[in-house]
């Protein structure tokens, strides 16, 4: 009876330690949904649209350039969106944002079907969906916290990471083959369809909305203070250099791996996918470890290991020229944003008031926006050098910021 008793107990603390557990609940679900739709389709056409400019232009730095146009809006206007969110319905701001995103990727798949798509067609309808792209933080991750609960956070959040590589992983991989078999606008085309399913999700989402901020309050007056809670907090402000520094030097290495696929690898659409999608293929394997085994004391270490593997991994892909290895690497590398990638929304939201999330959240959105700034050093690099001197030079100088940053600030080590 006894040992009958202490098999039920356990299983019973499993069940609450168990991040699954979550899709139980229908909120989170749809939030975590809107995710796996989202950011698969983002991937998908990431790369559908590198190789199609590297194929039209022979330019790795406007390949470069339509990734900078995706993420531009995250520094432009990340800052807003989290005093933004604070106010209005988060339910409507997601069917908003999936609303253009169908829009205007029908007009993407429109021109190309009918053969007058433009380079800067792409650009501008490109830096619409970026536009949309900075609800993501602010509002529907923010939503995958709240929704988790407090005890549940660090694993709610992680097993949205962990989706994440996964749509890392799905998404160029679907973008590569896509591209092979149906060309551009046949990529649009499953995009559009995607958008129009997350329009359907977010519309289906039911929760109580309470504004945050009662107050008549400036968005300006909002940031401010959101910025003053971080100038406190040490470990805030070292979970954002972290994050500024991958984004300036790390990734941006995904801009390149048409480049690298079709002048160094020298391989087909679907095999450039492949390449693509490792590194998401390790994070993803990464992220679950996460989700179910880091206890909340270990959440600093993982962060902080996790974002030296990951541009330590880009610097050794830098140096190699085989197809597999560089598949390897990446494999790796993705260990390590997995660690980085979770944590980081975690350590954000667990050290932020409730009533200040959002706007914390957009503080961070605003720190992924840095990417351009790597991303178009980056592109000039390897029009000037190539690529693997290019992603050399780069990922050499992250990783030294890198170790500065956590040798200045103990609390990344604690």
């Amino acid at each position: 009876m006894a040992a009958s008793k202490n098999i039920r107990l356990k299983e019973v603390i499993f069940m609450r330690n168990n991040p699954l557990h979550l899709f139980k609940n229908p909120s989170f679900l749809r939030v975590w949904g809107l995710g796996f739709i989202g950011n698969t389709m983002r991937w998908l056409e990431t790369l559908a649209i590198g190789i199609f400019v590297y194929e039209v232009t022979t330019s790795a730095l406007l390949v470069a350039l339509m990734t900078i146009a995706r993420q531009l809006p995250l520094a432009l206007f990340g800052s807003f969106i989290g005093p933004f969110a604070e106010r209005f319905n988060r339910k409507h701001l997601l069917v908003l944002g999936s609303t253009v995103m169908t829009v205007s990727v029908s007009c993407l798949a429109v021109s190309a079907y009918f053969s007058f798509l433009e380079i800067w067609h792409i650009a501008i309808l490109v830096f619409i969906n970026g536009t949309c792209w900075t609800l993501d933080y602010p509002v529907r991750r923010t939503l995958v916290g709240e929704f988790s609960g407090p005890e549940k956070m660090g694993a709610g959040i992680s097993l949205d990471s962990a989706t994440t590589n996964v749509t890392r992983m799905l998404g160029p991989f679907l973008g590569g083959v896509t591209y092979g078999f149906l060309g551009l606008e046949g990529a649009f085309i499953i995009s559009a369809v995607s958008h129009f399913i997350c329009i359907c999700i977010a519309c289906s989402l039911v929760f109580e909305f309470q504004p945050l901020n009662q107050k008549a309050e400036s968005y300006f007056l909002l940031l401010k203070e959101g910025l003053s809670i971080v100038k406190k907090s040490p470990q805030l402000i070292g979970v954002y250099l972290v994050t500024v520094i991958l984004n300036i030097c790390g990734f941006p290495y995904a801009s390149m791996v048409p480049v690298l696929g079709r002048d160094v690898y020298k391989v087909e659409p679907a095999l450039i996918g492949i390449l693509s999608a490792a590194e998401g293929a390790g994070a993803f394997v990464g992220a679950l470890v996460v989700a179910f085994l880091i206890r909340p004391s270990w959440f600093n270490k993982v962060y902080t290991i996790g974002a030296l593997t990951f541009i330590s991994g880009i610097f050794c892909l830098s140096l190699v020229d085989k197809y597999f290895l560089g598949i390897s690497i990446l494999w790796v590398a993705g260990l390590g944003m997995a660690g980085f990638g979770a944590m980081q929304s975690t350590l954000v939201l667990t050290l932020a008031p409730k009533n200040a999330r959002s706007r914390l959240m957009g503080v961070l959105s605003v720190c992924i926006g840095c990417a351009p700034i790597g991303l178009l050093n980056l592109g000039l690099l390897a029009d000037l050098f190539g690529a693997q001197i290019a992603l050399t030079i780069i990922s050499s100088a992250g990783l030294a910021t890198l170790l500065l940053t956590i040798t200045i600030i103990p609390q990344l080590r604690r």
